[in-house]
């Protein structure tokens, strides 16, 4: 499945197409919008873009400013210009920036379609050949510094790592994790055990590698038999371009948060490639804490292993929120699968619920679960029986309903109530899930 991303300023564009692309089922895309390049570029920096579908025109900063940023986060993603006009100056620099298509809104909606279709061919055809680098490539063995080595299976029993370096047989060792930047640990868990060898898993970390953006520093080593350890440090300028200046402790999770889209492709990848299913666990900020690395490590890998013996797969477990109701579930340890499974649905509903007016995408469920978005809308598909978008609509559609009995609620209220920012997207919204508008409704009622 790709993602797509709609920009526009004007809501009932960005609404509009929203709603046009899902109703077109040659398409198989999770589909975000925005109404500003800097509400896009929130996107960006939480979740992985396949498809940019951007007006060129926009307030403070224009489509051309925005694609800079969106590759810099996701420098495979297709870009589809929107524009009411045909500007040389623009069409000019969308050229220059290879952009795919520049496509003036008074041709209508069918080159949009045919536009969109033709990133998905190209997206296609870079996996294919990706895929084909990776099978080609898995043969060669991954070589480590023993050294290094050494290094971080210290780190991973308890010694810290400021006094590790320190030490002369590592004082020239060329060490890519800087001690006083921001840096973390990531644990890779092959889910299935059996039949898993060394060589599995190194492919495992062969294909992070090449995934992993330039803009993070990375060591790694295999531990333990069955587990792949990185430690991760993004550089300056990634740390900088992800900072909250509102809100300093909320930094060190836009990186994680930047990590999971990272570890989505991942995960997608080992399954059609390795047909082997990964779990990962991201710790918090290290810097200043490496006394903490043994804790946080045996933590993260106690919480996957025991998700998966639940009959989870694809885990991505973020260690600085394992204090939410969903961790002290997993660490019960009588639990039962069938217990867990309604727990977990339990929590899906009620996170729709307390963000109805928000966020409900698959990467914000998913990351509330602690699981890969693709696997989520499967998984919740297998143990509920039906589709978690429809749940949501289904229940966007209950709870407004609802609210129509209260007769000080205005239809528009309502609308905001249930996530519609836009009046005329709810009611059509509404019309499309009970083929009576929302004041035909109501007057019914």
């Amino acid at each position: 499945m790709y993602r797509l991303l709609i920009v526009d300023d004007e809501p009932v564009i960005a609404n509009g197409l929203v709603q046009l692309l899902q109703d077109r089922q040659e398409f198989e895309l999770d589909i975000c919008k925005a109404y500003s390049a800097d509400e896009a570029l929130e996107v960006a920096q939480r979740t992985k873009l396949d498809i940019l579908v951007s007006d060129i025109r926009m307030p403070k900063k224009n489509g051309l400013q925005l694609i800079d940023e969106i590759a810099y986060y996701w420098p495979s993603c297709r870009m589809i210009f929107l524009t009411g006009y045909s500007e040389f100056n623009y069409v000019y620099e969308a050229i220059r920036k290879n952009v795919d298509n520049y496509i003036l809104k008074s041709e209508g909606v069918e080159p949009i379609f045919e536009a969109v279709r033709g990133a998905i061919v190209k997206l296609e055809e870079e996996h294919r050949n990706r895929l084909q680098q990776e099978k080609a490539q898995l043969h060669l063995r991954i070589v480590e510094s023993l050294l290094k080595k050494e290094l971080l299976e210290s780190v991973l029993r308890g010694e810290e790592l400021p006094a590790l370096l320190r030490e002369e047989r590592y004082a020239d060792l060329d060490f890519a994790i800087a001690l006083d930047r921001p840096s973390f640990i990531l644990i890779g868990h092959a889910d299935q055990q059996e039949g898993i060898t060394m060589k599995r898993l190194e492919a495992a970390g062969s294909i992070f590698g090449k995934l992993l953006p330039p803009s993070i520093g990375c060591e790694y080593t295999l531990y333990d038999g069955h587990l792949i350890v990185w430690f991760l440090q993004p550089n300056a300028e990634l740390v900088d371009r992800l900072r909250d200046e509102a809100d300093a402790a909320e930094n060190g999770h836009r990186v994680v948060a930047y990590l999971r889209g990272v570890l989505e492709r991942v995960q997608n990848e080992c399954e059609e490639i390795l047909d082997v299913s990964m779990s990962f666990g991201i710790s918090g900020n290290m810097m200043n804490r490496w006394d903490q690395a043994r804790e946080q490590v045996e933590m993260i890998r106690s919480l996957i292993r025991r998700r998966v013996q639940l009959g989870q797969r694809m885990v991505i477990v973020d260690y600085e929120r394992t204090t939410d109701q969903s961790s002290i579930q997993i660490k019960l340890a009588g639990i039962q699968q069938d217990a867990f499974k309604k727990g977990l649905l339990d929590q899906i509903h009620r996170y729709i619920e307390e963000h109805l007016a928000g966020d409900l995408s698959l990467t914000a469920i998913a990351e509330e679960v602690h699981l890969n978005p693709s696997y989520l809308s499967r998984y919740y598909k297998q143990i509920s029986g039906h589709n978690l978008i429809d749940y949501i609509k289904s229940f966007k559609l209950e709870s407004a309903i609802a609210m129509m009995s209260d007769p000080h609620l205005k239809l528009n209220e309502i609308a905001l109530r249930v996530g519609f920012d836009s009046p005329s997207y709810f009611a059509t919204f509404f019309k499309k899930m009970t083929g009576k508008s929302p004041q035909e409704y109501r007057n019914l009622q």
